[in-house]
């Protein structure tokens, strides 16, 4: 593994995405001010807009970069370079990460900005200083950017092993189903989900667990993924 070569590849990838990028990152910022400036018009606007550039630059990451360098033809000639297919994998999986993680960091902040339980309001009414109120929010931004990472994962999985669209939109619309008719419909009902719920939203060892839940199952994937792409033989 040549860290060198990931990192190149990595700028790369970077570099064809720039303007789009730059793109996700405005409208991140104006949802997240759209979410501080308040207003039921102004927080539905901010919902809104945060959740679309999650969608649009998970897909936008996906059939660029990723999927892209097979529709492009460049494949064949990235691999006849001194890299390896891990090297590949790796480069891959990072550049997608820091695409995603540089508006989706943004629009996770005005997400949980937005949160049911009206974090500032609860923060003013609890009488303590401020900072004492910095690691449930921080905590409660894992969780949120952690789920939506998990889920971006295993998308970019299937991009990255399959290079194939079909299989790609395949998964991502199975995941969608899952948590659109069990996760949040039929998951919260079933006996003692309920109350680990309420748990987690109260700040109890629920959370945290959640969270380390989430990045052992991301670092479980990644390992995955490379050791899958280091198996594959054909790149063209």
């Amino acid at each position: 593994m040549n860290a060198s070569t990931i990192w190149r590849l990595v700028q790369k990838d970077f570099s064809l995405m720039r303007k789009p990028l730059a793109a996700y990152v405005a409208g991140a910022l104006i949802a997240l001010a759209l979410a501080v400036r308040g207003g039921d018009g102004g927080r539905t606007a901010a919902v809104t807009l945060a959740m679309n550039v999650l969608i649009g630059l998970s897909f936008h990451v996906m059939l660029g970069p990723v999927l892209g360098e097979r529709e492009r033809k460049t494949m064949g000639f990235v691999m006849s370079l001194p890299v390896t297919p891990e090297d590949v994998a790796l480069g891959k999986v990072l550049a997608a990460y820091v695409l995603f993680l540089l508006p989706g960091a943004i629009a996770a902040t005005a997400l949980v900005w937005l949160t049911p339980y009206d974090i500032p309001r609860l923060m003013a009414a609890s009488h303590t200083p401020w900072w004492t109120h910095i690691p449930g929010t921080l905590a409660y931004y894992g969780l949120v950017l952690g789920a939506w990472l998990l889920l971006f994962t295993v998308v970019l999985g299937a991009a990255v092993v399959t290079e194939s669209v079909g299989w790609t939109v395949a998964v991502l619309s199975g995941l969608m189903f899952a948590l659109g008719n069990f996760v949040l419909q039929v998951l919260p009902k079933l006996h003692g989900v309920g109350s680990y719920l309420r748990a987690m939203a109260r700040g109890r060892a629920a959370l945290p667990l959640t969270i380390a839940i989430e990045f052992a199952l991301l670092a479980a994937l990644l390992v995955a993924i490379v050791g899958l792409s280091r198996r594959k033989s054909s790149f063209v």
